[in-house]
């Protein structure tokens, strides 16, 4: 992707090229490992391993105790499986219960050089509380239940003084973010401004465009619309579209839709304007029959000249509309006008820059443009 030389320098919206992306790596690497391809799997999982991804250690674990694509090797094996417990100590979030499962088989078979039936006790505790475990807690149970009726009492105490540890280290640290959610963004301004939908980052407690955590501006919830600011001065932006644009028109939907379960790469949806309002006669948006998901929230809607006629913001809620109508409606989704937009980015100071529409561009130009100054938005909380 052609990133400038000033978003180098910044280090900014590396979400641009989302294929280098964490959430990528890891999803390449899954999937890499789930075909056998255990080399590429592990040139995936060990830069994100060392980065201090709790998932990618427990799977690089994994591999070196099964000797998948590495020489079989307890210790290293013990090392990576305990790295990615850590993170569900302490208030983390990344609390995986298989590792914690396998922790306790680490120590109870002594496998890295270490047997401590205490710590396996410990271990599979832990593993068969978690919330998180589903069907593994079953098995988890089954292993402590075995275990503790081998354990002195003084053994038992030992390892109740130990979970009583853990428990306090959880609750008096504050629990860090984590994310839960993804929208589209896009630069509007040469100094940074990026324009999103309000309740895209609405409760979050950080708004991420990888690598960076970006200010919230300015936000309305009333428009569903946020101003957010990184600080890099940009030569490619969106132009958006002087004059109204017509029933009828094609238009195209471009963003991050289902990060992660479509893939991670920037992606477009082409059909046309359907309606020049939305529910309850709205004149603020427009109706389009262009398909939207969850994550396309926030994106631009381009005309063919690669303007921005629209900001994308949600779809029609078809089960309720089933439930009230008897009828299921098809491909109903809405985008806030760009004159809306464009109003509440000058109120903001936002200096928007604007264009009469000429010539039709293929969608596939289109997109290429598109691409150069459009994000993915992730919310933490």
């Amino acid at each position: 992707m052609k990133l400038l030389l000033t978003l180098l320098l910044f280090a900014t919206l590396l979400a641009l090229a989302p294929l280098g992306s964490a959430t990528a790596g890891l999803s390449e690497g899954r999937a890499a490992y789930a075909r056998g391809d255990y080399s590429s799997a592990l040139a995936e999982l060990t830069p994100l391993a060392k980065a201090g991804n709790a998932h990618a250690q427990r799977m690089l674990g994994a591999m070196y105790r099964q000797g998948h694509g590495v020489a079989k090797n307890a210790e290293r094996a013990l090392h990576w499986t305990r790295e990615a417990v850590k993170q569900g100590d302490g208030g983390g979030r990344a609390n995986i219960p298989l590792a914690q499962y396998r922790l306790g088989t680490f120590f109870l078979e002594g496998l890295g050089g270490t047997r401590d039936r205490v710590r396996a006790f410990v271990w599979y505790t832990r593993a068969a509380a978690n919330e998180r475990a589903g069907g593994l807690a079953a098995h988890a149970a089954k292993a402590r239940d075995k275990i503790a009726r081998q354990l002195s009492e003084t053994e038992k105490a030992r390892g109740t003084a130990m979970l009583r540890r853990m428990s306090a280290l959880a609750e008096n640290t504050p629990r860090k973010p984590a994310k839960k959610s993804t929208g589209t963004g896009f630069i509007v301004s040469a100094d940074g401004y990026i324009l999103t939908n309000n309740h895209v980052i609405a409760g979050c407690v950080e708004v991420h465009i990888k690598p960076l955590i970006v200010p919230v501006i300015a936000a309305d919830a009333e428009r569903d619309l946020a101003l957010l600011k990184v600080g890099a001065n940009f030569k490619r932006f969106a132009t958006f579209r002087e004059g109204d644009i017509r029933k009828g028109e094609s238009v195209v939907v471009a963003g991050f839709p289902l990060h992660g379960v479509l893939g991670s790469d920037f992606k477009i949806t082409t059909d046309t304007v359907s309606g020049l309002t939305g529910p309850g006669n709205n004149k603020a948006l427009l109706q389009l029959s262009a398909p939207i998901q969850k994550g396309n929230s926030g994106g631009p809607l381009l005309d063919l000249s690669v303007h921005v006629v629209g900001v994308v913001v949600s779809k029609l809620d078809v089960l309720k509309l089933a439930r009230a109508t008897g009828d299921i409606p098809q491909n109903v989704n809405f985008a806030i006008k760009g004159n809306v937009a464009r109003d509440f980015m000058t109120e903001h100071g936002v200096v928007v820059v604007a264009a009469q529409s000429g010539a039709d561009l293929p969608p596939a130009d289109v997109a290429e443009r598109a691409q150069l100054y459009t994000a993915l938005i992730e919310c933490w909380k």
